[in-house]
């Protein structure tokens, strides 16, 4: 009781003095300001409030944009805006921006190197116009054997028994090997040449040709626009193209829309099991994932062929197919989603024909060993009774 008697004066002298405090007075006619003092009521912390457990968490989070996020990127501009010679070496950043510091300068150097080594030049000089480094690609000859029995079809129906007088067209020209390919597969009218497709049309001077046989860049639009042309030309083609193409929109329109292809649809034949490949030049710049032997498979390709009247059309293709079933190597189809469905059968069948061989092999082998036992078995028992016979006779 005398504790809260005490309590009870102070607080009351603590209000009187609060009422008697005053903004300002006079002494000797000037305004003299005096602070007023506010006073805490007994009890009461003056220490601020504590943050809860959820906000002191949320303000230790790292926000986008903050200082710790944008460090790793502004280093990494800094290392890529630095001259080779006057960059500062990775250890000189802070630790999390290290990984992007080393990841840009490794990028920088590729593409140094890229830029210091000379573009590739083919066999007959340079280029005669602007070619994509990544297309610098010649298709398989596997490809071309797989093509060869159509090709001898269309040579006989343009030129009976005459061999050898097809003449060919591959309008993009890498570094001549398909003239060598088509060559030792008994094509020699090849013509490829270090020329630009698309200005030889625009002059209007083809090539005499039979076939047009290519397999276009895939940069840019240059298998449309060769598609196009094949489309309006007139004449019979085979272009070797990844699966996908027949999905794009302008090859389904072609499929529409060009009486050509409305009357003759295009067939398609592959290969079955591996894909085909395709071969960088030696001395060629290559991707960082092609090998030092120079090979690729960039996407499954596929053979679309288009033939007219004039040389059999789909009577010679119902021919063509007649002579794959004598073959396991490539299958044809009127769609992609069939070939590769036929592609799938004829593995099939070679497994399940393998299969059998193996086990008719087993079966002979046991069939063998059981003969060689009974064999060994009258053996043993006639020398038995040979032997009896001694001792008796004796």
């Amino acid at each position: 009781m005398a504790n809260s008697g005490k309590i009870q004066k102070q607080a009351s002298k603590q209000t009187q003095a609060k009422s008697k405090s005053k903004p300002s007075k006079k002494v000797r006619g000037r305004l003299e300001v005096v602070p007023v003092v506010e006073t805490v009521p007994l009890g009461t912390s003056v220490l601020p409030p504590r943050p809860s457990p959820v906000a002191a968490a949320g303000a230790t989070k790292k926000r986008r944009g903050s200082v710790a996020n944008v460090k790793p990127r502004k280093a990494q501009r800094k290392a890529l805006e630095a001259a080779p010679g006057e960059e500062a070496p990775a250890e000189s950043f802070s630790e999390p921006a290290k990984k992007s510091v080393r990841k840009a300068r490794a990028a920088r150097a590729v593409q140094r190197a890229a830029k210091e080594k000379p573009d590739f030049q083919p066999e007959d000089g340079p280029y005669s116009y602007n070619a994509d480094p990544e297309d610098h690609c010649e298709t398989d000859i596997r490809a071309y054997q797989h093509l060869r029995p159509l090709l001898l079809k269309i040579e006989f129906a343009i030129y009976g028994r005459n061999a050898g007088q097809l003449k060919l067209w591959d309008p993009y020209f890498c570094n001549g090997a398909v003239v060598q390919n088509l060559a030792k597969l008994g094509f020699p009218q090849v013509h490829n040449k270090n020329e630009d497709f698309y200005a030889v049309l625009k002059s209007g001077k083809l090539p005499p040709h039979d076939v047009l046989i290519t397999s276009p860049p895939y940069s840019e639009d240059h298998i449309e626009k060769c598609m196009r042309y094949c489309a309006s030309s007139g004449k019979p083609w085979c272009v070797l193209l990844p699966n996908w193409v027949h999905k794009k929109s302008y090859f389904q329109e072609l499929l529409r829309e060009t009486p050509s292809l409305v009357n003759a649809p295009p067939n398609y034949l592959g290969p079955v099991g591996r894909p085909y490949h395709y071969w960088f030049p030696s001395g060629s710049n290559r991707p960082n994932h092609v090998g030092s032997d120079g090979m690729t498979t960039p996407f499954h390709s596929s053979w679309h062929i288009h033939l007219t009247g004039r040389v059999g059309g789909m009577r010679l293709m119902r021919e063509l197919e007649a002579e794959r079933k004598s073959t396991n190597e490539w299958v044809m189809a009127k769609t992609v989603k069939g070939l590769k469905w036929c592609g799938r059968k004829v593995q099939e069948r070679a497994v399940a024909a393998k299969a059998r061989e193996a086990a008719r092999a087993a079966t002979q082998s046991a069939a063998l060993r059981g003969g060689a036992r009974a064999t060994g078995g009258k053996a043993a028992a006639t020398a038995a009774a040979a032997a009896t016979a001694a001792v008796v006779f004796v």
